[in-house]
């Protein structure tokens, strides 16, 4: 049977210097990769419009989800500018995803008896590459 468990996937990030840092409570990723715009190309010549693939649309920004942890949220509030981050799929030779975004964080809405969580928003400034 094939198929992978999200058990273990692993969000990290590098401000600076050569080493990723994980993240921990990582609780919800959004969908990784693009869709291509599409571009009409149709002459007067064609029976049908005629379209060919545009730029790659990631979304306006990649929200994951994490349980409130002070020490994470206040350093993930504290990052600027362009981080490179990369997610990880479990497993051996598993997966990844690496680009480039600015990121934000915020504090989720909450009610009775809730878990507090915040979501990392990620704006991309690079392509992902996966490998």
């Amino acid at each position: 049977m094939a198929g992978t468990l999200s058990k273990g996937i692993k969000l990290s990030y590098k401000a600076t210097g050569s080493t990723f840092t994980d993240l921990t409570n990582l609780q919800e990723i959004p969908d990784l990769g693009g869709s291509a715009d599409s571009v009409e190309v149709t002459t007067l010549d064609d029976v049908a419009h005629m379209y060919i693939n545009g730029l790659l649309d990631y979304g306006d920004s990649l929200d994951f989800t994490f349980l409130y942890d002070k020490t994470q949220f206040t350093t993930l509030n504290g990052l600027s500018g362009s981080v490179s981050w990369k997610v990880t799929l479990p497993g051996t030779g598993g997966l990844t995803a690496t680009f480039d975004a600015e990121p934000s964080v915020k504090l989720n809405g909450v009610g009775v008896n809730d878990a507090i969580t915040y979501t990392l928003s990620l704006k991309p400034s690079s392509a992902i590459a996966f490998a």
